[in-house]
């Protein structure tokens, strides 16, 4: 879930998909269909939250079904097909709501507790790029250095968020890595994603 939640985000950052007019319609609705649950029932759970997503975007391809091209009615018209419509929506969600996505990733993070140990290095800060999102650069104790995204939510996100990590601090990293195309190279390359971070 964690892989699939980041690949979402990660093929935003590369600016790399399309799709129809009727996919962006219904992306809009989803978000402002999860706004309204919101509103209702602010304390919903992580599981919820989820369930409503499915109901919601079901809701408003059934209402907009006849907007897609004939192509992508095929593609959507089993259940495979229909988890590559959530995949779709959840990517174009990005652009509507792009708080209600980070909100999902952050519960997400629960039903992880079985991955693999996710890889670390100890390193210096050099550099903290914000563009449309955190880029943090650091140099490991043999002088190599690495960039890392910061795309989802984690305990200690908020180091970076809140402005508390500065440059030449001292860093454990906890990343994984993606593997995606890379729009301005025009070639497939891994990012390192942030998973966690620890002062030293």
């Amino acid at each position: 879930m964690k892989k699939i939640f980041l690949f979402f985000i990660l093929m935003c950052f590369a600016n790399t998909y399309s799709q129809s007019g009727g996919l962006d319609l219904i992306a809009k609705e989803t978000c402002e269909c999860l706004d309204a649950k919101k509103v209702k029932e602010p304390n919903l759970s992580g599981d919820e939250l989820k369930r409503n997503v499915g109901i919601c975007i079901i809701k408003s391809y059934s209402d907009h079904k006849s907007e897609l091209n004939s192509e992508e009615k095929e593609k959507f018209n089993d259940t495979d097909g229909m988890g590559k419509l959530g995949e779709t929506v959840a990517l174009k969600m990005l652009a509507f709501c792009p708080n209600m996505i980070m909100e999902l990733g952050k519960n997400s993070k629960d039903e992880i507790a079985d991955d693999k140990e996710d890889a670390f290095i100890l390193g210096e800060v050099i550099d903290i790029q914000s563009e449309q999102f955190i880029t943090l650069q650091v140099k490991d104790q043999n002088g190599r250095k690495y960039s890392f995204l910061l795309l989802t939510y984690f305990d200690t996100a908020p180091l970076l968020t809140n402005n508390d990590i500065k440059k030449k601090d001292k860093l454990k990293i906890s990343y994984t890595e993606i593997e995606l195309f890379d729009s301005k190279a025009k070639e497939f390359r891994y990012f390192k994603i942030l998973t966690k971070l620890e002062k030293q």
